[in-house]
């Protein structure tokens, strides 16, 4: 025996022409109406073909029929909240152009809502509304599910960057001053968190230095209460109260092991793996610590402000990792002793680990590290493990800043 099945077809037509059929076996639609559908519609492709193009080209008018059908599917199927038979009344009341304009509307607030949630998203990265217009009704022909889930997916973004100016506000600063950061919502948000959590009267976002301080307040506290938070979430917007609820939780899970588990150092200097974290305030940059102050001094003293130079940085690396004093430049005896001090003990990785987490400043760091793991150390181990003096030679000199001229063929 078979068991019955049920086949279930889908109709792949768009909106428009399923609702103009519907519309026409129901009576909604009669001969006259239909007439002046054709003049409505041959009057909206040549207008949607002058403003995409040019209306004396058949692949424009062929593009603009598309564009037609596509914003007129648009503005049934969301003013109808797909009912058919409420949608073929519209069709029946209103005209084509009317729809048309219904569709592209929504589409021209669509587009005003964030792609991203960035606060000050330079305008030189946004799609132009024309070009997004364009795209959505004739390159890849927007339906009314796919405009949901774009509009609910820019709205949460929207919601985000409203929920972190109001947080910036609250810590007193202001929505100009925002918009010059630049940076994404998370990272602002579990910044404002971090200061929730950790003071009375919070104020104000952190620097480096004050970083370090909340970092370890915030190890130290057994519970994940934020007092001032609920406070000033008592008068907040709804949308702002949910999310708000929905980030400590998110805080609480995600974000506060890390700060447990992991050196307050690590965090801000490891920009691989911590990127977009937290938000430091720029504007109180001189507050960074006395040691990196140090260590920046040290690095320039070692490099001679050439330290962002890959053949600096390995010429330094490679002296480390041999037991010799760092500098910029490698002398034909520096290369001789690096060599020699490698065949002697190979490299001491302790002390480059030691040395690009204590000198190398931070925003080198992640670079240097890679470099040494995945490039020069294996690279070096291989070619300084030669008796050939030539060759160990042509790639120190090579590879690094050198002072002395290779010798000719």
């Amino acid at each position: 025996m078979f068991a019955d099945t049920a086949l279930t077809t889908v109709d792949t037509r768009p909106y428009f022409e399923r609702v103009l059929c519907h519309a026409r076996l129901e009576g909604l639609v009669d001969a006259t109406r239909l007439d002046a559908l054709r003049r409505e519609g041959a009057k909206g492709i040549v207008q949607l073909a002058t403003y995409f193009g040019t209306p004396n080209l058949r692949p424009e008018l062929e593009a603009a029929r598309t564009r037609l059908v596509t914003l007129v599917s648009l503005a049934l199927e969301a003013e109808s909240g797909g009912k058919i038979d409420l949608a073929g009344r519209l069709l029946r009341d209103k005209t084509l152009l009317a729809l048309s304009k219904a569709g592209a509307d929504r589409l021209r607030k669509l587009h005003s809502l964030p792609t991203e949630r960035l606060l000050g998203a330079p305008e030189i990265f946004r799609e132009s509304e024309k070009d997004f217009l364009a795209k959505c009704t004739a390159e890849t022909p927007i339906t009314y599910a796919r405009y949901l889930a774009e509009h609910a997916g820019r709205e949460r973004n929207q919601h985000y960057i409203d929920a972190t100016y109001w947080l910036a506000g609250k810590l007193g600063v202001d929505r100009d001053d925002a918009d010059e950061w630049h940076v994404f919502c998370e990272s602002v948000i579990n910044s404002a968190l971090l200061v929730l959590l950790t003071e009375r009267k919070p104020a104000g976002f952190f620097s480096v230095d004050r970083f370090m301080k909340l970092h370890e307040a915030a190890r130290k506290k057994r519970s994940a209460s934020f007092p001032a938070l609920d406070t000033w979430l008592a008068d907040a917007p709804p949308a702002v109260q949910r999310l708000m609820t929905r980030e400590t939780e998110r805080f609480v899970a995600e974000v506060l092991p890390i700060i447990r588990d992991i050196p307050a150092t690590e965090i801000y200097r490891n920009q691989d793996r911590f990127s977009g974290l937290f938000f430091f305030d720029t504007s109180s940059v001189s507050e960074i610590t006395h040691h990196d102050k140090a260590c920046a001094e040290e690095w320039t003293r070692i490099t001679g402000n050439q330290g962002e130079h890959t053949d600096v940085q390995c010429g330094v690396l490679l002296m480390i990792a041999t037991g010799l004093e760092p500098t910029r430049s490698l002398l034909k005896r520096d290369a001789t002793r690096i060599w020699d001090n490698f065949r002697q003990s190979g490299f001491n990785e302790t002390a480059v680990s030691r040395f690009i987490d204590n000198v190398v400043p931070f925003e080198y760091q992640s670079d240097v590290r890679r470099l040494w793991d995945d490039d020069l150390g294996p690279e070096a181990r291989q070619q300084l493990d030669s008796d050939d003096t030539t060759l160990v030679m042509n790639y120190l000199q090579d590879t690094c800043r050198a002072s002395w001229k290779k010798k000719a063929g």
